[in-house]
């Protein structure tokens, strides 16, 4: 008696999944169902001839219907399916594949989703690219960049897209139809933007990400800096959040990238001249404001430290000879390569404004300085 009540799947007939997926209403329902019967013709034979679906529709129908009774299939998701091919016209592969949804591989990443949907790859090389992110714990875009299926350009075309999405200035289909007009007709994610109407949101045309000040800084490698982006995307996780619960850099450096990414509302201020900040930041491991309000008595501090021989002439020659950056000063350059310490670069500014206050002398404060010398054995100044 009891397995007379054990719980089977719904048989859903043809005509009632095209009333549930909205595709119908019940009055046409009805109507047709009465016409089949004193025909003797198929539900869906009858909708089709009276012009409510078409051939698709039905032959859509009948593979959901079997995917239904089969159990592989929530019934929710199929009438999303049926509802979403009858409009588009496609068959429910296509629908399917238009959706980001595979039912080979399982549960899909966002970024998966989207490279699904484009047909930038296809579910084989999905899977590729899952057991290769499963074995080198890389995120699934990385992973496919590594297997050469997919190029970074069109990871980061796919990042950016989808930080769009979460900040709701793109739906999903826009976003497909977004990767597939960059990565295949080769439209500048720029010029896409335009067109959409969505210039002046656009990732492209907003100040450098944090990451790629931080790469810029070489505080992140550009692959540590794409593998937080992914991260962030399918997380909901902000990008300084990641980089500190990863302890890549302190939170004085995360603050500043934020900072700095505001000062490039002046055109003046270069992105070299951010790398610069942050890196100071980084060096004297102390926060923006403090780097902007003392950097003009830095070279003063510098000076001091020379006249206190805590800076080694031949280090300093060296490291002058070294400068690429034509704007760079050399002491930046010797704090940022910490041949002069956080703590020495602070201890120097301190006097240079008991100096300035009257309270020490000069000579006061290169005995402060000697003593506060490291060891000169060493060849380079550690903290």
């Amino acid at each position: 008696m009891f397995l007379a009540k054990k719980t089977r799947n719904p048989l859903y007939r043809l005509g009632e999944l095209f009333l549930e997926a909205g595709i119908i209403s019940p009055v046409i329902l009805t109507n047709c169902l009465v016409i089949a019967k004193r025909t003797s013709m198929p539900i869906g034979r009858v909708l089709v001839l009276s012009g409510h679906v078409s051939d698709l529709d039905v032959e859509t129908a009948v593979r959901t219907q079997r995917s239904v009774r089969e159990g592989s299939i929530e019934v929710a998701m199929a009438k999303e399916l049926m509802r979403f091919a009858h409009v588009h016209q496609v068959t429910i592969d296509e629908a399917y594949r238009l959706n980001g949804i595979s039912r080979d591989l399982g549960p899909l990443t966002r970024l998966g989703k989207l490279l699904l949907a484009a047909g930038i790859v296809e579910e084989e090389e999905l899977k590729r690219g899952m057991r290769y992110s499963e074995q080198t714990g890389y995120p699934l875009g990385l992973s496919l960049v590594h297997l050469n299926l997919i190029s970074e350009k069109t990871l980061t075309t796919c990042i950016n897209l989808q930080i769009l999405l979460r900040d709701n200035h793109l739906h999903f289909f826009d976003a497909v139809k977004a990767v597939q007009y960059i990565v295949r007709d080769g439209e500048s994610f720029e010029g896409l933007l335009t067109a959409l109407g969505l210039k002046g949101v656009g990732i492209a045309i907003a100040p450098p990400k944090v990451g790629e000040l931080l790469v810029d800084a070489k505080l992140l490698t550009a692959e540590d800096a794409m593998v937080l982006a992914e991260l962030g995307t399918e997380q909901d996780l902000q990008y300084g959040e990641l980089v500190t619960t990863y302890n890549l850099v302190n939170r004085n450096v995360i603050d500043a990238a934020v900072q700095l990414q505001k000062m490039f509302k002046n055109p003046m201020f270069t992105r070299a001249r951010a790398a610069r900040l942050l890196n100071l930041v980084h060096s004297m491991n102390t926060t923006l404001e403090k780097v902007l309000s003392d950097f003009d008595v830095i070279e003063q501090a510098v000076t001091l430290l020379r006249a206190a021989e805590v800076i080694d002439e031949a280090i300093l020659r060296e490291t002058a000879a070294q400068i690429e950056n034509f704007e760079m000063c050399v002491s930046e350059a010797l704090i940022s390569s910490n041949k002069i310490t956080p703590s020495q670069a602070r201890k120097a500014i301190e006097c240079l404004h008991y100096i300035q206050a009257g309270s020490m002398s000069y000579n006061e404060a290169l005995h402060v300085l000697r003593n506060e010398r490291t060891d000169k054995s060493k060849v380079v100044y550690a903290a």
